[in-house]
């Protein structure tokens, strides 16, 4: 179920995203009691939990530990010197806890460094599932998700792409082009034909790969993602969002720059969301990273998908408008089949990625599958 934590939207999702595995874990609930106090801004969101980390990381709680550091990185600029060592406890922690399914790691040529990949073996499968994150997410984030597919007829490989978790660290950055690592994937692991699933901005990355690859016969949208500057603009007040992307059409640069960087001295998520761009593009200007975004869309390519697909829709969704929905079904026009599940209110899930409610996304993944 997804809680309501602060009152504050982006850090209720954060809250849910980082502890849904443990709604029923009492020493997680007793130390939400007390991090939830103190998170008024985001140096007391990075204070509480990097400090709970290490109470449970001491106690010998590594998963708990993990996705603790995960959260106390979070809001950290890339030059706070506190980052890299909320990364390494965040990964560190995760291998030290994980137990769920037997795993491989690897890590895949790619340019001059690597794409990380993790294969989850399911006794006796005979398919491959690819699996991979969106914006800001590791694929150690990832993995413990995959508990809903155990004992499926697939092995899962899950792997951060260009711009995503280590690969980014490798200093890969953010491309819209996501056939390129996807058959890189592929020709490492010497698949014929495989199902792919995107998670958040990767339900944009799984249609672009599947347009141009066709050894991909399933692809699933967890959730649908029409275009990178949804993400920006969604939530904002329309007049304000009409007028950013007034200003992108008309390359209004300079003023664009000023508009974005004084929207974002009030603005904790659209600070968050322009300092991560820039730190997954390289961009250095409001103007040049929104310019990167508009690449990121299904815009053209619609139809060139020819293959199965699931598209998983939250009517509350906090980075995409539910509205994109029936353009995107309209522009699958030659897809082999479209199965479509809206997650409402009503039903649960109704938030990004079903952040409060993962397993009725997953039900209705291993259904489709």
């Amino acid at each position: 179920m997804f809680k309501k934590y602060t009152g504050n939207e982006q850090f209720d999702l954060q809250i849910n995203r980082f502890t849904r595995d443990y709604e029923d874990n009492t020493k997680v609930q007793a130390d939400l009691k007390k991090i939830i106090s103190q998170l008024v801004d985001t140096k007391g969101w990075y204070k509480s939990w990097s400090q709970f980390a290490a109470k449970r990381e001491k106690n010998g709680d590594y998963s708990i530990a993990s996705n603790y550091y995960k959260a106390a990185d979070f809001y950290l600029s890339t030059t706070d010197p506190n980052k890299q060592k909320m990364y390494d406890g965040f990964r560190e922690n995760f291998y030290k806890g994980y137990h769920e399914f037997e795993f491989e790691q690897y890590d895949v040529p790619y340019e001059n460094s690597f794409l990380p990949a993790i294969k989850l073996i399911n006794q006796g499968a005979h398919k491959t599932l690819l699996v991979f994150g969106g914006y800001d997410g590791y694929m150690e984030e990832i993995i413990p998700m995959m508990r809903f597919l155990k004992n499926i007829d697939y092995n899962i490989i899950i792997f951060d792409g260009p711009g995503q978790g280590t690969a980014l660290k490798n200093g890969l950055k953010f491309i819209m082009n996501w056939e390129k690592p996807v058959s890189i994937i592929i020709n490492y692991f010497n698949l014929q034909s495989v199902s792919l699933m995107g998670m958040s901005w990767g339900g944009y990355f799984v249609m672009r790969a599947a347009a141009f690859e066709k050894r991909i016969d399933k692809i699933i949208a967890l959730d649908i993602f029409y275009c990178g500057l949804d993400a920006l603009t969604q939530g904002m007040p329309k007049f304000k969002a009409d007028i950013l992307m007034s200003l992108i059409k008309d390359n209004q640069i300079d003023k664009l720059n000023l508009t974005i960087n004084k929207m974002m001295v009030n603005d904790i998520d659209l600070n968050w969301k322009i300092n991560k761009g820039y730190e997954n593009t390289g961009e250095t200007t409001p103007y040049g990273l929104l310019k990167n975004f508009e690449r990121h869309t299904m815009k053209g390519i619609g139809q060139l998908v020819n293959q199965d697909v699931l598209l998983l829709a939250g009517e509350n969704d906090q980075y995409v408008p539910i509205s994109r929905l029936p353009q995107i079904q309209q522009e699958l026009c030659n897809a082999a089949s479209i199965t479509t599940k809206v997650f409402t209110s009503k039903t649960g899930g109704a938030e990004h990625c079903q952040a409060g409610r993962p397993d009725l996304a997953f039900d209705e993944i291993k259904k489709f599958l």
